[in-house]
């Protein structure tokens, strides 16, 4: 869990919460939140962990090791030289439903994909805190198909409504579409309309974690 994750960190700097708070510049509301699990680091706060402790967001968010970032490698971006054409993004065995409800499994990379340099840069994206993971089920159809891979932006956890997000509920990790509703309601809407949306009340009390944003998709044949 998110939280065990970061107790961890903390421990390997030999500190307690509130020392590693103040060593890596995040106030500690803001930490207790992520213990809670009523929300998740943002970009700033991932690059704050990244830049102090030099963890990784892979690590931190799904639990997949390398825990820390090689020093080698923070130079090259994942691997691949700052003067590259091309940025290498893991893909992780982590599965997202598009159905009713995936469980998260925790494995290191399986391989990895190029994605262009600028056509990240032109949106924002940063490799660091991008992760790539497949899709499981038929309710995203047609926008998402079973087996489809899914770039998620890990840094991306602030909901907009009629967007894709990775989110964790109950357990277990869907891809579903945002759609709010009035009286603190957010819904997880499928595509394919044989599907029923899941309708949430509260989500910082039900638990839901978001992710990340799903930023591109990719078919394999």
């Amino acid at each position: 869990m998110l939280a065990d994750r970061l107790r961890e960190l903390a421990y390997d700097k030999s500190m307690n919460l509130k020392e590693f708070c103040s060593y890596v510049g995040v106030s500690y509301r803001t930490i207790q939140n992520y213990l809670a699990e009523k929300s998740s680091p943002n970009a700033q706060v991932l690059e704050l962990l990244n830049a102090k402790v030099g963890v990784s967001a892979n690590w931190l968010i799904f639990g997949i090791e390398p825990k820390y970032v090689d020093a080698e490698c923070v130079s090259t971006k994942n691997g691949a030289h700052e003067d590259s054409e091309f940025v290498q993004i893991r893909r992780h065995q982590v599965e997202a439903s598009a159905g009713n409800g995936s469980e998260v499994a925790s494995e290191d990379a399986a391989q990895s994909y190029a994605f262009n340099r600028k056509w990240l840069g032109k949106r924002g994206l940063k490799p660091d805190t991008l992760s790539v993971i497949s899709v499981r089920g038929d309710s995203m159809e047609p926008d998402l198909n079973d087996g489809d891979l899914v770039l998620i932006d890990l840094a991306n956890t602030d909901l907009s409504d009629g967007k894709i997000y990775a989110v964790q509920y109950s357990g277990n990790l869907f891809v579903k579409r945002i759609q709010y509703v009035p009286g603190d309601t957010v819904r997880l809407v499928s595509r394919n309309a044989q599907y029923a949306p899941i309708e949430i009340k509260t989500p910082e009390a039900d638990g839901v974690r978001v992710v990340g944003r799903v930023v591109a998709s990719m078919h394999e044949w």
